[in-house]
Parts: C-alpha cells; sequence; structure tokens
C-alpha cells in the first residue's frame, strides 16, 4: 500500500519571546533523492542503520519516499521520521495500522518545537493514508505522551539454560520409544511457501501480529535479518519440492541465542517441541549457555522454560524500550470493533438493548448493543458510561487495561454498576504481543 504525499507548508517567520524571528521550515515528504541524505543523517543520531538495513528499509514492498517525512532548513536535513503502513491482526478482525521509526532531530536543532510538529504531521498522514491505529518503541516515552500516546503492549520472551530445556523436554517424553518423530532441517528458499501458509493458519485468534503478503514474505526473508530458519518436516522425502510426499508442519527463525519467531501448523504442536529441542542442542554446540524464547502470552512453551528453572519477562521495558500505541481515529476503530463487542455481549449473557458511554476528557462516544448488531457513535454517553483520559481509553479499546487496578487508582471511573460490568464484557484483557521477527535489523 502506499502513502499519499502531505501538502507542502510554506516557510514562515516566527516572533520569538526575545522579539527577534526564526524562521519555521515546512514538513515536506521525501524523494528518492533524499535517501543518501538521509541515511547520513540518521547514522551519527542512532549509530545506525546499517548501509544494509538501509537498502533493506528501501526494498519494502509497501515502502514509498514520501513515507519519510522531513524537515529541511535550506539544503540541510535538520529532522526526520520513518511511517510504516502495516495491517495488524487483532483477533478475527484486520487493522490498519503504521509504525514510526527513526524520528530525531539534530541536536543544533532541538529545543525548537520541530520534533513535535513533525510528529503531529506524522500522525496527520498517517490518519489520512487510512491507518487507524498508530504503534512504535521508543526509549522517551514522555516525549510521545504529550500528543496522546500511551504506554500499550509488553515485551514477552523467556530465557533458560539450553541444557536444562533439553532436559526437560526428555522429561516430557520428546523422544519416548516408538513415538514418530519429525525430522528438522535447515529451510530452503523455494519452501517460502510453506511458512506463507503456516504463519496465515496462525494468524486468527492472534492480537498483534501483521499481516504479510507473498512479496512481504519475500521481503523479509530476503534482508537476513536472521542466522538461520529451521523447518518441521513430517514424511520421508527431505528434499519434496512441491511437499507432496512431505508436508513442513512448523518452522523456526533464529538469530544467535534468540528463538524470534517459532510456529507450527494446527494439530502439530509436537512440533514445537521438536524445534525447540534442535535450537537448543545448536546452543550447546556453539557453546552458547542459554536461549531465549519470543512468544505471546498465551504460549505453552513459556511453561518448559519456567520449568527448566528459566525466566519469563513479561513487562512494559526492556532494555529501555517501551511500546506505544495512539488512537488515530477513535470513532472509525470502535465502528470496526462493533462486530467483537456484540459477540462478548453476546457470549457473556449481557442484557441487551445495552448502551455503554465513554467520556474520554471531554469526548463523548457510545456503544449500543442489540440482540442483533451493535453501532457506535459519537456525542452522547447516556447514564451508563466510563469516563477515563486518553492514555487509559487507547489501552482500554486495545484490551490493555487491568481492570481491577484502573479502578481502585479511579483512572476508570464508572457511573453505574452495569457500566463496570459492561466494560469488563466489552473491553477483556487482551494478549497484545507484536512479534520482533518484522522489526529486526539486518
Amino acid at each position: 500500500m502506499s502513502a499519499g504525499t502531505p501538502s507542502p507548508e510554506r516557510a514562515e517567520p516566527v516572533r520569538k519571546r526575545s522579539g527577534r524571528r526564526r524562521i519555521r521550515w515546512p514538513v515536506v515528504g521525501g524523494r528518492g533523492g533524499d535517501h543518501a541524505a538521509i541515511y547520513h543523517f540518521l547514522t551519527p543520531i542512532f549509530q545506525g542503520p546499517t548501509r544494509a538495513e538501509f537498502k533493506a528499509s528501501l526494498e519494502d514492498p509497501f515502502y514509498e519516499p514520501q513515507d519519510r517525512l522531513l524537515i529541511k532548513r535550506g539544503s540541510q536535513i535538520a529532522s526526520h521520521v520513518h511511517l510504516t503502513h502495516r495491517v495488524m491482526q487483532f483477533g478475527p478482525l484486520q487493522i490498519p495500522t503504521a509504525w514510526l521509526d527513526w524520528l530525531a532531530t539534530l541536536p543544533e536543532y532541538r529545543n525548537a518545537g520541530d520534533g513535535t510538529r513533525l510528529l503531529h504531521a506524522a500522525e496527520k498522514h498517517i490518519t489520512e493514508t487510512g491507518a487507524l491505529v498508530g504503534l512504535l518503541q521508543t526509549k522517551i516515552p514522555h516525549f510521545f505522551r504529550r500528543t496522546g500516546w500511551a504506554l500499550c503492549g509488553r515485551h514477552c520472551y523467556s530465557r533458560a539454560d539450553a541444557r536444562a530445556i533439553m532436559g526437560r523436554l526428555l522429561d516430557r517424553g520428546l523422544r519416548r520409544r516408538g513415538r514418530k518423530h519429525l525430522q528438522i532441517r535447515p529451510w530452503r528458499r523455494w519452501e517460502e511457501a510453506a511458512l506463507v501458509r503456516i504463519y496465515d493458519q496462525n494468524l486468527p485468534g492472534n492480537y498483534g501480529p501483521l499481516q504479510r503478503t507473498e512479496a512481504y514474505w519475500r521481503w523479509l526473508v530476503r534482508r537476513q535479518a536472521y542466522d538461520q530458519i529451521f523447518v518441521a518436516l513430517d514424511g520421508p522425502g527431505l528434499l519434496d519440492l512441491e511437499e507432496i510426499n512431505t508436508k513442513i508442519v512448523g518452522f523456526s527463525v533464529i538469530r544467535g541465542e534468540k528463538i524470534v519467531e517459532m510456529l507450527a501448523a494446527p494439530g502439530q504442536k509436537s512440533a514445537l517441541a521438536e524445534l525447540l529441542a534442535r535450537a537448543c542442542g545448536d546452543a550447546v554446540e556453539h557453546d552458547r549457555h542459554s536461549v531465549v524464547l519470543h512468544a505471546p502470552p498465551t504460549s505453552s512453551l513459556h511453561r518448559i522454560f519456567e520449568q527448566a528453572g528459566g525466566l519469563c519477562h513479561f513487562h512494559e521495558a526492556d532494555r529501555g524500550q517501551f511500546h506505544m500505541a495512539r488512537l488515530l481515529a477513535p470513532l472509525k476503530l470502535l465502528r470496526v470493533l462493533c462486530v467483537e463487542f456484540h459477540r462478548r455481549a453476546e457470549e457473556a449473557g449481557l442484557p441487551r438493548p445495552l448502551e455503554l458511554g465513554l467520556l474520554v476528557e471531554g469526548k463523548k462516544y457510545q456503544l449500543e448493543i442489540t440482540r442483533e448488531s451493535a453501532r457506535a457513535v459519537s456525542r452522547r454517553i447516556g447514564r451508563s458510561y466510563l469516563q477515563l483520559n486518553v492514555a487509559d481509553f487507547t489501552r482500554l479499546v486495545l484490551g490493555q487495561v487491568q481492570w481491577d487496578r484502573a479502578l481502585s487508582e479511579g483512572r476508570v471511573r464508572a457511573s453505574t454498576t452495569l457500566a463496570a460490568e459492561a466494560g469488563r464484557v466489552l473491553f477483556p484483557r487482551l494478549p497484545l504481543w507484536h512479534p520482533p521477527f518484522d522489526g529486526l535489523l539486518a
């Protein structure tokens, strides 16, 4: 998908408090001829990206040069942000999203408001191109909080000793006598369709993974942000080109000691254990003491790491990095989610018709749920409503509110008992998690 070019602004003088004037330079969309200058702008600020990673970002099948917004002072780039357009799986639904990366301003031009202006322009741009949710990772969450971004989502991975994991897998019967074993071997380039198939089979019902087209998959594997991909095969033909006699039933993506992605086809849970065993065996062979598994919080594999004496990291921050989100078009997003609101109300047996209002720092929304359907409207809240700030509203809609804590701290206030009960049902806690494979640097 491509993004339109933001309408250019003119450079205009702005009077400072001292009485002197300074020029407010416009936000413009990038062009192909800017790429070399952008690379040299980013490198000293971030100590990256590498040339290989920057080149790979230009080859993203959804990339357009105008996805980079710039503030130029004359011919010099003063500020930059990169917008990446994606579609996020959200249970049974798909939500258009946009990721913000590499937002920076040259040190000599900071504290002039350019970063905030560029952020506002980016939010407007991605909203106009259809994104409903903005996402990013940052080490400076306070900067983004000022414009309505909220901490949302957690890092989730487990770490344990490789030999201890192998011992635990053996205890669970991985090598039980008489059991049919899968074949584990490195992935071949012509087996790309199998990765696409298994990934797509795992999408429904998950919250956070990105939709991956065939072109996106080709780009993802071609940029070489991993060390090895292993596949699990069920059958005799280890080099079957079309999976006629041998079917690939699982795969894992390895980078160093980390398993950055591991999935199996439905009904093939044993493939995960076999792939994990292979990763542990390779770690021991390369004299690595531990193995790290990145997986959603619902994955049963975290339990194996825990039983092996390891630790599960499930926190907002990891090495100073935080996940943040912003609802770009709240009413549109609520309308997309109406089918889920109706299903949740029906499964919980909520009395209907039901009206639940949301009062968000003066803005009003209302969910109206009948036995047949649900709809979202604005500018009214009714008698039963929840009152909350923008950050908690973002977490509420994306399933990240801890209800007991939010209510006890007064961050979410319910006007009636019905509002509190309906809020818990319609906005349950969800396992929102973004696989790291999509964001690895080459």
